[in-house]
C-alpha cells in the first residue's frame, strides 16, 4: 500500500470528524449538549417558515412620500447654495404640493442670477416650469425620470433597512423580496409573543423632520377662520397660547386645536371646505401632549373662550389629548443628516428620551435654522407624529434630544426608546410602509412535511443503497459509504453556513443522493468497459476514474449554473433549493470522485493478485 495513502486517509477522516462535530447543535438538544459545543460551536441548521412557522408580510412603500422628501432636501440645498454662491438674503423658498418648489424674490431682478450654470448642478433633478421676472418668481417641479429614479431607490433602500432592523432583531435567515413594488418578508421561527414588536419595529419608518410652525399673521387668519367652523358639540377645543421672546419683547401666538383623539381631528380638517383646506406652502401637524393644569393655563384669546366652554367637560386636567397646528410644509431637516442616536433622561420629569447627533451639513441647517427663527416653535416630526414643538430660545448646535410623546409605564417608554434608538441606528425608511398582507403560520403542517420527508428520503435511500450493493457487489459497498458521507459533509456545511431548510431544501437533499449514485455509477459502468478490455483490476481502476472524470465534472458544473441562476433569482423557497443542491454538488464531486477513488485504491491493494474485482 502507498504511503501516500495513510496522508489521504488521515485527510478524510479529520473531515469527516469536523463535519460531525459541526452537526451537534443542529442534531442534539441544548440541554444535553457538553459545555464545550455551546461554547465554540452554536451555528446549526435553521427551519424556514414552511417547516417551523412564522410571520408573513407583505408591505407596499408609500413611494409618494419619497418623492415629496426629496423635493425638501432639494430645496434646502437651493437656499443654501442662493445663500452661499449668490449672496443673497431676500428671497423665500417654499414648496407648493408634493413636486413642486417655489422660489420668490424680493427684488425682482434677482431672478437673473437663476441662470443656467447655476441650474447646471440641477439638471436631472428639477425641470423649470415657470420663471417671471416681473413677480420675481421661480418655479421648479421634480423631473419625471428623477422620480421613477427615487421610487425604485426608495423600494430598494427600505428592502436593505428592514434586513437591517431583522438582524438586529435576531431572526435568524429572514427572507425579504421584491416582488413589482411590494416587499415581501419571511419570518421563520419567531414566536407568537415577539410578532406585534416585530411588526412595529419593521414598519416604523423611522423619519425624523423638523419643521417650523407658521405663526405669521397669515397662517394665524386661516386658522381663526378654521376654528369659527368647528361644530359646537364636536369635543374640538379651540386654543391660543402666546409667549415672549426670550430677552426680547416680541410676543408670538399660534392658534391650535385640541380634541381628545387624532382622528376627530384629522376628520374635521378633512372635512373643510375646498377653499378653507391649508395654503399650499403648510400643511397641519398632530402633537400629543398631556396638560399638568388646565387651571394654570394662558389665557386664550377671544375666539378660544366659547371653545373652551364647549369642551371644558370634555377634556380634563391631566388627560391626554391631541393638538393640531398649523406648519411650515416643507421639512427644514430631516434624520437623513442623522450619524448616532442614544437613550438619554429628561433630568425634570426623568422620562427617558432619545438623543441625536447630526453630522457637520447637518448641524450647519439646524445652526441656520435656528438662528432665523428665534422665538418661534419648532415642530419635531417622527413618523408622521409631532414629538415636540420647543420654541427656538437660542442657536442649536449639532445634538438634540427628542421627547417619545407617550404616557405609559416607565418600562415602556424605556422600551420604546431603545426600539427608536434601534431604528434610527439603522437608517430611516425613505418612505412609510403600508402592510397590505399578513398571516401567521403555523407549525403543523411543517412537522407533517418534515415527518413525511424523511420517510420517503429513509425509503429513497435504502432502495439505493440495496440496488447498488446487488448490482455492483463491494464497489456498491464504497458507493453507498460515499453517498452517506455525502449527506453528511452537505448538511454539516449548511449548519456551519447557518443555511435555512425548507421543504424544496429537502427535495434537493433526495435529488443530491440521486446525482451521487449517477456519478458512481458513471465511472463503475467505465471500468467495467476496461475490465472487458482486458487491462489489470489496478490500471482499469486508474482508467476508469480518469475518462470519466470529466464527464461527471460537466454534469455537476451545468447543474451549478443552474443553482447560481435559481439562488440569484428566485426567492423564498426557491432559494432554499438552490442552496441545497449547490452545497450537494460540491460535495459530491468530492465523494464521488476523491473519496471513492481513495477506497477503490484501498480495496485494489489488499486484493490478492488472482482474485477478480468485486464490480
Amino acid at each position: 500500500m502507498e504511503r501516500s495513502w495513510w496522508w489521504k486517509a488521515a485527510f478524510f477522516l479529520v473531515i469527516t470528524l469536523v463535519s460531525g462535530v459541526y452537526l451537534v447543535p443542529t442534531l442534539v438538544p441544548d440541554a444535553r449538549q457538553p459545555v464545550f459545543f455551546k461554547k465554540h460551536f452554536t451555528k446549526k441548521i435553521q427551519l424556514g417558515l414552511d417547516l417551523q412557522g412564522g410571520l408573513h408580510l407583505v408591505y407596499v412603500v408609500a413611494v409618494g412620500k419619497a418623492v415629496s422628501d426629496k423635493a425638501d432636501r432639494v430645496a434646502t440645498d437651493l437656499e443654501d447654495k442662493l445663500h452661499k454662491d449668490k449672496k443673497l438674503k431676500e428671497f423665500k423658498v417654499d414648496r407648493d404640493g408634493d413636486k413642486d418648489i417655489v422660489i420668490s424674490f424680493k427684488h425682482p431682478d434677482d431672478v437673473a442670477k437663476l441662470d443656467k450654470q447655476f441650474f447646471m448642478e440641477y439638471r436631472t433633478q428639477l425641470d423649470e416650469v415657470t420663471k417671471d421676472p416681473q413677480k420675481g418668481l421661480v418655479r421648479y417641479t421634480i423631473a419625471r425620470d428623477y422620480i421613477d429614479n427615487i421610487k425604485d431607490g426608495a423600494i430598494r433602500q427600505a428592502i436593505e433597512t428592514i434586513r437591517g432592523r431583522v438582524d438586529k432583531f435576531g431572526v435568524a435567515e429572514p427572507s425579504i423580496v421584491r416582488k413589482g413594488d411590494d416587499i415581501v418578508i419571511e419570518l421563520p421561527g419567531l414566536k407568537e409573543a415577539d410578532f406585534e414588536r416585530i411588526k412595529n419595529i419593521i414598519g416604523r419608518t423611522a423619519q425624523l423632520e423638523f419643521k417650523i410652525v407658521d405663526d405669521a399673521d397669515p397662517a394665524n387668519n386661516y386658522m381663526k377662520s378654521v376654528a369659527a367652523l368647528v361644530p359646537k358639540d364636536s369635543g374640538i377645543v379651540v386654543r391660543s397660547p402666546s409667549w415672549t421672546e426670550k430677552d426680547s419683547t416680541r410676543e408670538h401666538m399660534n392658534i391650535v386645536l385640541e380634541a381628545k383623539s387624532r382622528d376627530a381631528l384629522e376628520k374635521f380638517f378633512q372635512g373643510l371646505p375646498a377653499d378653507k383646506q391649508p395654503p399650499s406652502g403648510n400643511e397641519i401637524g398632530y402633537e400629543e401632549i398631556q396638560p399638568r393644569d388646565r387651571a394654570a393655563e394662558e389665557d386664550e384669546g377671544d375666539e378660544g373662550a366659547d371653545q373652551k366652554q364647549k369642551g371644558k367637560s370634555k377634556i380634563k386636567a391631566g388627560e391626554v389629548v391631541w393638538q393640531g397646528m398649523l406648519l411650515k410644509r416643507r421639512a427644514e431637516l430631516t434624520g437623513e443628516y442623522l450619524t448616532d442616536a442614544d437613550v438619554g433622561w429628561d433630568q425634570q420629569t426623568g422620562r427617558p428620551e432619545v438623543n441625536v447627533v447630526f453630522d457637520r451639513e447637518g448641524a450647519s441647517i439646524i445652526e441656520r435654522l435656528s438662528t432665523e427663527n428665534i422665538g418661534r416653535k419648532m415642530a419635531i416630526i417622527l413618523d408622521e407624529r409631532i414629538t415636540s414643538a420647543p420654541i427656538i430660545e437660542s442657536r442649536l448646535g449639532q445634538r438634540i434630544r427628542i421627547t417619545l410623546g407617550s404616557f405609559g409605564a416607565p418600562e415602556q417608554l424605556v422600551k420604546e426608546a431603545k426600539d427608536l434608538v434601534a431604528v434610527l441606528r439603522t437608517g430611516a425608511l425613505p418612505a412609510p410602509l403600508h402592510k397590505t398582507f399578513e398571516t401567521k403560520v403555523g407549525p403543523t403542517l411543517g412537522r407533517d412535511a418534515v415527518s413525511k420527508a424523511k420517510f420517503s428520503m429513509t425509503v429513497g435511500s435504502l432502495a439505493v443503497i440495496l440496488f447498488m450493493l446487488l448490482y455492483y457487489r463491494k464497489a456498491g459497498f464504497i458507493a453507498d459509504v460515499a453517498m452517506a458521507l455525502n449527506i453528511l459533509y452537505m448538511v454539516a456545511i449548511m449548519a456551519g453556513l447557518e443555511a435555512t431548510l425548507t421543504l424544496p431544501g429537502i427535495a434537493g437533499l433526495v435529488l443530491t443522493v440521486g446525482m451521487a449514485v449517477d456519478a458512481n455509477i458513471i465511472i463503475y459502468e467505465r471500468i467495467r468497459e476496461e475490465l472487458r478490455a482486458g487491462k489489470s483490476p489496478r490500471a482499469a481502476v486508474d482508467a476508469g476514474f480518469k475518462r470519466a472524470f470529466w464527464t461527471v465534472f460537466d454534469a455537476h458544473v451545468t447543474n451549478f449554473i443552474a443553482g447560481v441562476v435559481l439562488l440569484s433569482y428566485g426567492s423564498g423557497p426557491i432559494r432554499g433549493f438552490a442552496v441545497t443542491l449547490l452545497v450537494g454538488i460540491v460535495t459530491n464531486l468530492y465523494t464521488s470522485v476523491w473519496l471513492s477513488r481513495g477506497m477503490f485504491s484501498l480495496l485494489v491493494d489488499r486484493r490478492k493478485p488472482a482474485q477478480v474485482l468485486s464490480i
